[in-house]
C-alpha cells in the first residue's frame, strides 16, 4: 500500500460503526413487553442447555445420525406476548407466527423452554410441523454457528448493524438493532433471506412441488427446519457483521463470494456430528466421493421445491473462466475448488486408516465396516472439515476491507493458516492452491502457486510500525479480550489509534494516504473497526491482538459511491501493538476504477450499479435482496 512518502492526505476518523460494535448496557434482545421474570436461583438452571435438531436434512430423521443434540450455553428465554410475540434470548429473537393464516396455530402455541420437563427432555421432540419445534431448530442451529464463528475469529461478533445514512462528506451513519430478528413464518415462498436493513433472517414456507421423505405434494415445507438453509442464511449475518463491505460489488466475484462462503460454512458445519458422519461413512465404505446426504446441499428443500437431489452441486469440473456472472453460479466454482481441497486431503487421512486396517493391501473386505473403524475414519473426516472451515472463517481477518476476489481470498487463506501452521506437514495449503489452479482461479498479478508468493508480505522488523493505544497492557479490558469493549473504552481506544496515524508519516505512507485528486473530489478516510481477540494460536498457545480495518474512499468527479478510486487495508496487531500483517488492496486506484467501471456496464454489475443523467456512478440500495438461497 506504499506511496511516495510525504504524499499527505486528510485525516484518518473513526466510523461511527466502531462506536456501535460495543457492548450493550443492557440485554440485547430485551422487550417492554416482556413479562417480568420471577427471580431464580442460576444453580437451578444446567450450565448447558441440551436441544435437539436435524442433523442435515429432515429426509435422513430416522437414519442413525439423522436427529443430533447441540450443547449451548444455557441462557434463559423468554417468551413474549402479542403483538411482538417472539422468543427472546440474549441475541436472537425468533419471531412467532402472527396474522389471520396462523390463528389455529396461535391456538396451540404453548412454549416452555425454560421448564423442568423441556430442559431434561432435550427440549422439544423433532417435527415436521410443530412450531415449537420450529422455534427450537433455528434457535439452536443460529446459535450453535455464532458460536462456530466466535470459537475460529477469537471474539464477539455484533450482529444487527447497520448503515442508516450518509453525511454529506460521504461518510455512513450505522445503527445497531437491539435484537437480530429469526422470522420462520416469513413468507409463503420457497425462499429464505438475510435482510440488513431489518436486522432479520427471513424463511420461507410452501408446498411440495413433487414427494421427498416426509412430504407428499401439496403438504407444506418449512425452509427453517432445513439445517442447511438456516446455516447459509446466518453465515450471510455473519460475514456482513465481520466484513460490511463485502456486498459492495466492485467486481464480479463480490456477491459470489458471499454465497459461496455461505454455502462452505453450511456444507462444514454437518461435518461436526460424529453420529451423522459414521453412518454416511459405513454406507459409502470409507469412500469419501460416495457419501450421501454430505455430498449434497439442502437436499429436501431442493427436491420439494422442484430442483433435485441438491440445491448445488458440491463437485464437479465448473471453471471460473467460462461459468457465468450470477452470483449462485459463480459461487459454485469457489465451492467445488474448497471441497475439492477438503476431499483430497480427507481421502489422504482415510488411506492412512484404511492401510493399518487392511495390513498395507488398502482393499477393505466385503460386507459392513467395523463400528470401531467406521467411527475412527469418521472422526478424522470430522476433524478435517473443522480445520478447513475454520481456515475459511478465520481467512477473514486477513482479507482487505472490500473487493474481495476468490484469488485473493486464497491469499488471505494461506496467509493466515501460515502464522497458525509454519510447516504444512499435511499438505493441506498445497491442496488448497492446486484445487484453485484446477478450477482456473488463477491470479492477476504474474503470482506463482506458492504459498511463499500467494502469502501477504511479512512486516520487516525494522519498520516498527507501532500503535500504543492497541497494547494490551494499556487497553482496560472488562473480561475475556474477546469480548466486546464498554463505549468509553472503544471511544479513547479509536480516538487514539487515529492520532497515532494522523501523527506519523510512516504510517500514512504505509496505509498509501493521500490528497484527493482535483479540487472536485475529495477523500474520506475512517477507521472501520478495532477488535481485539483471543484465540488458539501456533504450539496450542492462545493468540491475543487487534484487527483494525480501514478504508479510504474518494467522492466526487464520476463516482458517487466513494468506492471506485477507493484504498483500505485489514491490520494485525499483536498483544504489543506491533503491526504483524498487512492485507491490503493494490495501490493502483485508478486501474481499480476501470475495473469497477468496466464491471458496473455488464448484464451483472448493472444490476447494482447506475449512471445518472450527469454520467456519475452511484451504487444501488438493494444489494441484499440478491442474498438468497437460490
Amino acid at each position: 500500500m506504499n506511496t511516495p512518502a510525504g504524499q499527505v492526505g486528510g485525516k484518518v476518523t473513526v466510523s461511527a460503526r466502531v462506536l456501535h460494535e460495543v457492548r450493550s448496557p443492557r440485554p440485547a434482545c430485551s422487550s417492554s413487553q416482556a413479562p417480568a421474570r420471577p427471580s431464580a436461583d442460576p444453580r437451578d438452571y444446567p450450565i448447558m442447555r441440551a436441544v435437539r435438531v436435524y442433523a442435515a436434512d429432515t429426509s435422513i430423521r430416522s437414519q442413525r445420525g439423522g436427529i443430533v443434540t447441540i450443547a449451548l450455553p444455557f441462557e434463559p428465554l423468554t417468551v413474549t406476548a402479542a403483538p411482538a410475540a417472539a422468543v427472546r434470548g440474549e441475541r436472537f429473537a425468533i419471531v412467532l407466527p402472527h396474522g389471520d393464516a396462523w390463528i389455529k396455530l396461535q391456538g396451540m402455541f404453548d412454549m416452555k423452554p425454560d421448564s423442568a420437563a423441556i430442559l431434561a427432555d432435550s427440549g422439544y421432540a423433532p417435527s415436521l410441523s410443530d412450531p415449537r419445534f420450529i422455534v427450537q431448530m433455528v434457535y439452536a442451529v443460529a446459535s450453535d454457528l455464532y458460536i462456530t464463528f466466535r470459537r475460529a475469529l477469537g471474539r464477539e461478533i455484533a450482529l444487527g448493524l447497520r448503515p442508516v445514512d450518509t453525511s454529506e462528506d460521504g461518510t455512513e451513519l450505522w445503527e445497531r438493532s437491539g435484537c437480530f430478528e429469526l422470522h420462520p413464518w416469513a413468507m409463503e415462498e420457497a425462499q429464505a433471506w438475510y435482510d440488513r436493513k431489518e436486522a432479520r433472517i427471513s424463511f420461507g414456507y410452501y408446498k411440495a412441488k413433487q414427494d421427498a421423505v416426509g412430504y407428499a405434494p401439496g403438504s407444506r415445507v418449512f425452509t427453517a427446519l432445513s439445517h442447511d438453509v438456516i446455516v447459509h442464511e446466518m453465515t450471510h449475518a455473519l460475514l456482513d457483521a465481520v466484513k460490511p463491505h463485502f456486498v459492495t460489488p466492485t467486481n464480479r466475484d463480490v456477491l459470489a463470494f458471499h454465497e459461496a462462503f455461505a454455502d462452505l460454512i453450511a456444507i462444514f458445519q454437518r461435518f461436526r456430528y460424529a453420529d451423522l458422519v459414521a453412518e454416511q461413512i459405513r454406507n459409502a465404505r470409507a469412500n469419501i466421493d460416495a457419501l450421501d446426504i454430505l455430498n449434497s446441499l439442502a437436499r429436501t428443500f431442493a427436491k420439494t421445491s422442484g430442483l433435485g437431489n441438491t440445491l448445488r452441486p458440491l463437485s464437479g469440473d465448473l471453471m471460473y473462466d467460462t461459468v457465468g456472472e450470477e452470483p449462485h453460479d459463480l459461487g459454485n466454482v469457489l465451492v467445488q475448488a474448497v471441497y475439492q481441497a477438503f476431499r483430497v486431503v480427507a481421502n489422504r487421512r482415510i488411506d492412512r486408516l484404511v492401510d493399518i486396517a487392511t495390513n498395507g493391501t488398502g482393499i477393505l473386505p466385503p460386507g459392513a465396516l467395523s463400528p470401531s473403524l467406521a467411527d475412527e475414519i469418521a472422526h478424522r473426516v470430522s476433524k478435517t472439515a473443522r480445520i478447513f472451515q475454520t481456515m475459511l472463517i478465520r481467512a477473514l481477518d486477513y482479507c482487505p476491507p472490500f473487493d474481495i476476489s476468490f484469488f485473493t481470498f486464497l491469499r488471505a487463506v494461506i496467509s493466515a493458516d501460515i502464522r497458525l501452521v509454519p510447516v504444512d506437514g499435511d499438505g493441506i495449503r498445497d491442496a488448497w492452491m492446486e484445487a484453485f489452479r484446477y478450477h482456473r482461479i488463477f491470479p492477476t498479478d504474474g503470482l506463482h502457486y506458492a504459498e511463499e508468493q500467494i502469502a501477504w508480505d511479512r512486516i520487516a522488523e525494522d519498520m516498527k510500525l507501532r500503535i500504543p493505544a492497541l497494547s494490551f497492557s494499556q487497553i482496560a479490558f472488562a473480561g475475556n479480550p474477546g469480548d466486546l469493549l464498554p463505549m468509553e473504552t472503544a471511544v479513547t481506544q479509536a480516538s487514539e489509534v487515529a492520532a497515532t496515524i494522523n501523527q506519523s508519516p510512516q504510517w500514512r505512507a504505509h496505509l498509501g494516504l493521500e490528497t484527493a485528486p482535483d479540487s472536485g473530489t475529495h477523500i474520506t478516510t475512517e477507521i472501520l473497526g478495532i477488535r481485539s481477540f483471543a484465540r488458539p494460536g501456533p504450539n496450542g498457545m492462545t493468540e491475543f491482538g487487534t484487527v483494525v480495518e480501514i478504508v479510504s474512499r474518494t467522492f466526487g468527479g464520476r463516482d458517487r459511491s466513494g468506492f471506485m478510486s477507493s484504498q483500505g487495508a485489514c491490520l494485525i496487531f499483536e498483544s504489543e501493538g506491533k503491526l504483524s500483517s498487512c492485507a491490503p488492496l493494490s495501490p493502483n486506484r485508478e486501474a481499480r476504477r476501470q475495473d469497477i467501471e468496466q464491471y458496473s456496464v455488464s448484464a451483472q454489475g448493472a444490476r447494482s450499479w447506475s449512471r445518472d443523467s450527469g454520467n456519475v456512478w452511484k451504487l444501488g440500495s438493494d444489494i441484499f435482496a440478491g442474498l438468497c438461497i437460490r
